[in-house]
């Protein structure tokens, strides 16, 4: 035995993790000196220590079935009393094993800090079922018809497998593909980004990773599909995909092409895309990408709505028909090293993209308004763009201390020519004989060049140990700042309707540059532990925005600065139970078209103004969630959130009626308070004879209030929301039988009245946009489509 004889009294302490730093537990840690030998196992999240160590030299290796095995030799120096080993990482083993018998019942879910772990042998598995099929039997988690996953109310925005990045990353892009035979374990992980898995500093709204864990040497094949298509309306179609996959080697090719007539005329769509992912050293990785894709498409549309309102009905008949055309190009570079003391990533993006658009509509008008508009509309647009970021951080020899560093960088510019020709009939409301008719015929051309470079500057403080030796402290100091730089041009040029001469109108044209400055300030706390996780901060946002008229030399400055606590906590209460809380404030400056004073009368029965005394809008939000998993499979998640909003910035809509006592709409932009959002959702997950039957219900709750302007006056739209499944699960030898009862309400009320689904949305004259309330629109009046 290792017994302190003398006045040493040394420790060794380590990790043991898969290759998504996600702990293993259960795994036999041995410790050999000479002739000594002492083994234990991991803990529940992969920790490991030896007390009381009187050697000086002593090797460690790490044994498990299905991992490929860990050895090495270490030596504490003189003075050294505690040796944090870096975090052993056990990669699948490449070689298949022989039959193994596995005595212990596996554990159907487990829940870690940031980490929701699925043991697929728990589950049941038919031939030909891939890994969707699969995820609809774990509880929590949700795909639809389309191959979205939501767990909670949250998507799964990220794929990887064995912790590496999988072709696009996409998850509803290969859910479908990979059958569910390979798979050893399924990871729903909240991923906070690379540099923070390196740094260990977790802060900020993470997103859902979905990491998929392979059985030993099935991490490589080839797949892919080929499908054709046809039909009536001269509809004609193929795709094909394939795949080559070698663990971090990955090559993907594919071709999807459409063509139809849809009854306005034909539509066409070709896209074509290739992607390679390889590793360049033993902690490297790199790849790229190439997309590109055209469509052609005719239309021809056909709508009627009629709107109550205090002054009246008002009814619109809108016919429209046209084409459009377009065509994208992308292309994508990466970069990715990474050791236990640098970390790299390198990412590059550039495109191009080319649309023209043709149109003509005639919009009827009658009701409390009476006018008719026939337009013609045609548009050229181009919009080159590329952008990059980078990240590098390094720790310091003792692992302790870490420097952080990030850049980014983006330009972007856009170039429209655009022929608007309307002509606008005006009608007496009572005999509906024509008054007078307006005919404007104009080119509008724009151009818009941005340019923004962002960059980030942190460190972090390794404090000294507390007296759980696993733990790690440190105190935490970030800046980031971001300069934004646009150039914008309108030029409008009417045509005179008899001579056809041009002549520039400069109250129809703007001509202004706007430079941003954004800076930030952060300092947190932060620990992390076998059991806890903590990370609390405060923060302080200033934000600069200056917006030079050229025309008018006029200058307008926005200066805003905000202060906010952050903390998010995650903690293991006792064996499978975990309780996390979140809080988080951001804010939202507003855009450059909102603080622009100057009147946009592109759509003249639409004008819309800026407004430069606009405030930052600043959000609070609000996260508690709560895990249960009992070793049978029995699970418990629920989770509540909730948001507020200040100084939201929303349209004010103003009606105002011209000289012909017709109306015509103004909108302008103001701060307003009053909007909030409330949402739980809950799981309770019951098995049944090792999940050959299995038993689930669950449900999502949500209110929400919407405050809008409508005339200066402020009113509000509230929601409710209400979702409740029952299923269930029946696996037999060969059939796998899955039954679902679900329904759900959703209801948008006007302040003082019910109105079901409809709420409160400004009048809409021509083409204008209007406010949106839980993907629905937001009505002032009771809104239908005949």
């Amino acid at each position: 035995m290792f017994v302190s004889s003398a006045q040493t009294n040394r420790r060794i302490s380590g990790r043991i993790t898969d290759t998504t730093d996600v702990g293993l537990p259960g795994i036999k840690v041995i410790l050999v000196a000479g002739k000594d030998t002492l083994s234990l196992l991991t803990d529940d999240n992969g920790n490991f220590r030896y007390s009381n160590i009187s050697i000086t030299q002593f090797s460690l290796q790490v044994i498990d079935a299905g991992l490929e095995n860990f050895k090495s030799n270490y030596t504490f120096s003189e003075k050294e009393k505690h040796m944090r080993l870096d975090a052993i990482r056990l990669k699948i083993s490449a070689q298949m094993l022989k039959e193994v018998v596995v005595r212990a019942k596996p554990v159907p879910i487990r829940f870690m800090q940031d980490t929701v772990e699925y043991d697929v042998r728990a589950f049941r598995v038919q031939d030909g079922d891939n890994v969707a099929d699969l995820l609809k039997q774990f509880p929590g988690m949700e795909v639809n018809e389309g191959y979205d996953v939501k767990v909670g109310d949250q998507p799964m925005t990220k794929l990887r497998v064995n912790g590496k990045d999988f072709f696009t990353n996409n998850v509803k892009d290969f859910i479908a593909r990979l059958p569910a035979g390979i798979v050893s374990k399924i990871q729903v992980i909240d991923d906070f980004g690379d540099l923070a898995n390196f740094t260990g500093i977790k802060a900020g709204e993470p997103v859902k990773m979905l990491n998929i864990v392979t059985k030993p040497g099935r991490n490589k094949g080839a797949f892919g599909n080929i499908s054709g298509s046809g039909g009536t309306n001269d509809m004609i179609g193929g795709n094909a995909q394939v795949n080559l996959w070698n663990d971090s080697r990955q090559s993907s090719a594919n071709i999807n092409v459409n063509t139809a007539n849809n009854g306005a005329g034909r539509s066409q769509q070709l896209n074509i895309g290739l992607n390679h992912r390889d590793k360049l050293g033993p902690n490297s990785t790199g790849g790229f990408g190439y997309n590109t894709g055209q469509n052609n498409a005719a239309f021809n549309r056909e709508q009627v709505t009629e709107s109550l309102n205090p002054q009246g009905n008002f009814i619109t008949k809108n016919k429209s028909d046209g084409y459009n055309k377009g065509s994208n190009n992308t292309i994508r570079l990466n970069l990715n090293h990474s050791n236990d003391k640098f970390f790299l990533q390198l990412g590059i993006n550039g495109g191009y993209n080319k649309s023209n658009n043709q149109s003509t509509s005639l919009i009827r008008q009658y009701g409390i308004i009476r006018q008719d508009l026939n337009n013609d509309n045609s548009l050229v647009s181009t919009s080159p763009s590329v952008n990059g970021n980078l990240s590098l951080s390094k720790k310091s020899k003792n692992l302790k201390d870490v420097l952080s560093a990030t850049a980014s960088f983006s330009l972007n510019s856009s170039s429209n020519g655009q022929h608007i020709k309307t002509n606008t009939l005006y009608y007496n409301k009572d005999t509906e004989a024509l008054l007078k008719d307006s005919l404007l015929n104009r080119d509008v051309n724009s151009k818009l060049n941005d340019q923004q470079l962002g960059f980030g500057l942190n460190y972090s403080v390794g404090l000294k140990k507390p007296k759980d030796t696993l733990a790690r402290q440190s105190l935490n100091f970030g800046y980031n700042g971001s300069i934004g730089s646009s150039k914008n041009d309108v030029t409008t040029v009417v045509f005179d309707n008899v001579s056809n001469k041009t002549s520039v109108i400069d109250s129809l044209s703007t001509s202004f540059n706007t430079v941003s400055f954004n800076q930030s300030l952060a300092m947190n706390y932060n620990y992390n532990s076998r059991k806890a996780r903590y990370n609390l901060g405060f923060n302080v946002n200033a934000n600069m925005i200056n917006n030079h008229d050229l025309k008018l030399k006029q200058t307008n400055v926005n200066n805003a600065i905000n202060y906010s606590p952050s903390f998010n906590l995650s903690r293991t209460l006792a064996l499978g139970k975990i309780l996390s809380v979140n809080y988080q404030g951001s804010t939202r400056s507003p855009t450059i078209n909102q603080l622009q004073p100057v009147k946009n009368a592109q759509s003249l029965q639409n004008i819309v103004v800026g407004n430069p005394d606009l405030k930052v809008a600043f959000s609070h939000s609000l996260g508690v969630n709560f895990n249960y998993a009992h070793k049978s499979g029995r699970s418990l998640q629920v989770g509540a959130n909730a948001s507020v909003t200040q100084n939201e910035i929303v349209d004010d809509v103003i009606l105002l009626p011209d000289t012909l006592n017709s109306l015509k709409q103004i909108t302008r932009y103001e701060n307003i308070n009053g909007n909030y959002q409330v949402s739980s959702n809950y799981q309770v997950h019951v098995p049944i004879k090792q999940n050959k039957y299995s038993l689930s219900y669950m449900g999502r709750l949500g209110f929400s209030n919407r405050a809008i302007l409508f005339n200066h006056n402020k009113t509000s739209g509230k929601g409710f929301n209400l979702y409740q499944q029952v299923a269930g699960n029946l696996t037999f030898k060969k059939v796998t039988v899955n039954t679902q009862f679900s329904y759900s309400i959703t209801n948008n009320n006007s302040s003082g009245s019910r109105l079901g689904s409809f709420g409160y949305q400004p009048i809409g004259i021509g083409q204008i946009s209007a406010p949106t309330f839980l993907g629905q629109q937001v009505l002032p009046h009771l809104c239908r489509v005949i």
